[in-house]
């Protein structure tokens, strides 16, 4: 049965009931009202009996009076019976009244007395009334007739207390009745409302309590179980093809449903489990997870041989970290927790509680663990316990190794100094561009040549002889490499390779080993030239105020053509040089000009006329070359106009001051100045 039947079937019991209730409620007034009338005319009958009793009472005494109106008057006339048949018509009212009462009542022969002593007195009065309407009316009739009427009176007198009897039994019945039937609704409404609370609660025991309430309540249970994680819960059953029924087979089959998929799950974790012990079981490192309480929820076999490598009792889960790590303590294994296992707890324990990264342990005989711990999201710890003695062994080995290192790094160092030391001082001996070219491995130190169109200089003192026996050898030495530095530093500022110092000669070449073209490397040669000579000059004016009276002057020879040059001599020594027709041409030209001046060949004058002032000078006859050879004399120009630094020199008794502004660097500047402030300070203090 549905539930709504049921429902439908709780209801319509109490509401028949009721209905019932009611229904005998309005049987029981209407049986009531009933009772309550015919006591109401009973009543009304009792006193229109009681006043009919008075009537006829009043109509004996008329009665009476009608002898004695005769004997008073000796006459008795019809109005002397008119009071007696005004009371007659009353009494005959009360008894059309009582008759009516009577109708409803069971007192039939006493009302049927009364009817028939009123028709006597009725006779009676009429046979009166005739006979005092004759003439003939005597006394004895009036006697007789005055005893009859008293007689049919007296008679309905007692017809009516009769009837006044049965009327007051009648009465008394009502009225008992009436009070049975008025506490029987009560008793009657009573009854049916005790039978409705009890059929109420049957019913609501039987379908609401034990068909609704307790399914329901065991169904709640039931899903309350389910939902806790109870999936073995009991689910009722029940053969009713109710709704509650149905919602116990669909919690039924989602229960069954759920523990099949926790089993599948289950099955599932348990298998990844095992797939991630096999995992971990795997790796080289020792692997640990405990959970918020500090309790071992997985590991490896690594982890129990790092920790505690003297068992073979296997670390099982659930197992407290503090206990773990105090055996560890004990165990006598972790070097940095002997004699003072507590304060090394401690600290462990406060390292696992708070991780700050990598942190290393130094086990027995010679190993290091590199522990390494995380926090995880629900507050447990992830730890790796890796065994780095291979790498600590390897460190320590590359750390005696980069000792080694660096002590043999210190050896080369020094070496290496030593070989700097040693190829500048051999830098000394070659040109700048072959020093740099052999050492960057652009040039093989091997017996080769090659032809290369090159500009040649040569440049010479003149009279050199003369004025080398004027001085010392100290002076002319210093003076010599003054000379020589001067010049090597023009020249090799503007690219020149400098072959050799032929004595107090200079033989240097351009266009090679780097070239920037034969027209650009001949107007570097020719520039080289000018400015030597007018640095020569500004040196002799510096010489004559040291005191040289003989200061040394050159002469310079440049021609262009093609050489051979590259490596020449035997495999023990050899020289990187230049030679050819064109290198003794500009040797020859060297010896044409005049002291001071700068003789150059028609090929050199043709590459850089664009450039410099030349005056043709007359062709020569040179050693070696039949055919006079075409020259030039270059113009030279002031010192300021060729860009050369002007030499400021002041020499005096106790005084020599040489100052060339460009060749000091912008560092060296500001360190020469407060130098110079320094020199002045010491003049004044001496004034």
């Amino acid at each position: 049965m549905r539930i709504r039947n049921k429902l439908l079937l709780a209801i319509t019991v109490p509401v028949a009931l009721l209905i019932l209730q009611i229904l005998l409620v309005n049987v029981f007034i209407r049986e009531l009202q009933h009772a309550v009338n015919f006591i109401s005319s009973a009543h009304e009958t009792i006193e229109n009996s009681f006043s009919a009793v008075d009537l006829v009472t009043d109509l004996r005494a008329e009665s009476k009076q009608l002898p004695v109106s005769f004997m008073t008057d000796g006459v008795v006339q019809s109005d002397d019976v008119q009071p007696f048949r005004v009371g007659f018509d009353l009494l005959s009212e009360r008894v059309r009244a009582i008759g009516t009462g009577v109708a409803d009542q069971s007192a039939s022969d006493s009302e049927a007395a009364v009817l028939a002593a009123f028709d006597r007195v009725r006779s009676e009065l009429e046979a009166t009334t005739a006979a005092l309407s004759a003439d003939a009316a005597d006394m004895d009739t009036l006697l007789e007739r005055a005893i009859f009427l008293d007689a049919a009176l007296a008679s309905l007198s007692g017809a009516l207390e009769e009837l006044t009897v049965d009327l007051r039994a009648d009465l008394q019945i009502a009225v008992d009745r009436e009070r049975e039937i008025h506490n029987r609704p009560i008793i009657a409404g009573i009854a049916i409302g005790v039978l409705t609370v009890v059929m109420l609660l049957f019913f609501t025991w039987l379908v609401v309590d034990r068909h609704f309430v307790a399914r329901l309540s065991s169904l709640s249970r039931s899903m309350l179980s389910i939902a806790s994680g109870d999936l073995r819960a009991y689910v009722p059953e029940s053969k009713a093809s109710d709704e509650i029924s149905e919602m116990a087979k669909a919690l039924k089959v989602f229960r069954d449903t759920a523990v099949e998929v926790e089993e599948k799950n289950l099955r599932q974790v348990a298998e990844a489990r095992q797939r991630l012990i096999d995992a971990i079981e795997t790796i080289a490192e020792g692997f640990s997870l405990y959970d918020s309480e500090d309790r071992l929820i997985l590991s490896n076999r690594r982890y129990q041989d790092l920790v505690q490598p003297n068992t073979n009792e296997a670390l099982k889960s659930g197992a407290f970290f503090k206990d773990v790590v105090e055996a560890a303590a004990r165990s006598g294994q972790i070097i940095d927790a002997v004699d003072r296992e507590e304060g090394w707890i401690d600290d462990r324990l406060h390292r696992h509680k708070d991780p700050s990264g990598p942190f290393i342990q130094r086990h027995k005989p010679d190993r290091w663990i590199e522990v390494t711990e995380h926090k995880t999201s629900d507050g447990g710890t992830v730890a790796i316990y890796a065994d780095i003695t291979e790498q600590k062994e390897s460190e320590l080995a590359l750390l005696e190794a980069k000792q080694r290192a660096e002590e043999a790094t210190e050896l080369v160092s020094r070496k290496n100094a030593t070989l700097e030391g040693l190829s500048a001082q051999l830098s000394k001996y070659l040109s700048p561009q072959i020093y740099s070219s052999i050492f960057s491995g652009q040039q093989t130190v091997e017996i080769a040549s090659k032809r290369k169109k090159l500009s040649v200089l040569f440049a010479d003192i003149v009279g050199f002889t003369e004025t080398a026996d004027t001085l010392e050898s100290e002076e002319l030495t210093n003076l010599l490499n003054n000379y020589l530095t001067e010049m090597s530093q023009i020249a090799l500022r503007n690219g020149a390779t400098i072959d050799k110092y032929i004595g107090d000669e200079i033989m240097m070449f351009f266009g090679d080993p780097e070239t920037l073209g034969v027209r650009k490397d001949a107007a570097a040669c020719v520039r080289t030239a000018v400015e030597m000579q007018l640095r020569g000059k500004e040196l002799e004016r510096h010489w004559r105020n040291l005191g040289i009276e003989k200061p040394f002057r050159m002469r310079i020879g440049v021609n262009t053509g093609y050489c051979t040059v590259g490596n020449f001599g035997s495999e023990d020594r050899m020289d990187y040089t230049i030679i050819g027709n064109e290198v003794n041409l500009a040797a020859r030209l060297q010896t044409l000009a005049e002291p001071g001046r700068i003789a150059i060949a028609h090929e050199t004058f043709s590459l850089v006329r664009d450039q410099f002032n030349a005056t043709e000078s007359e062709p020569r006859i040179v050693k070696g070359f039949d055919k006079p050879v075409r020259n030039y004399l270059v113009d030279l120009p002031a010192s300021d106009e060729a860009g050369v630094e002007p030499m400021h020199t002041i020499s005096r008794d106790g005084l020599s001051v040489t100052l060339e502004v460009k060749k000091i660097s912008p560092d060296d500047r500001a360190q020469a100045i407060k130098e110079i402030e320094h020199l002045l300070i010491l003049l004044n203090r001496n004034n």
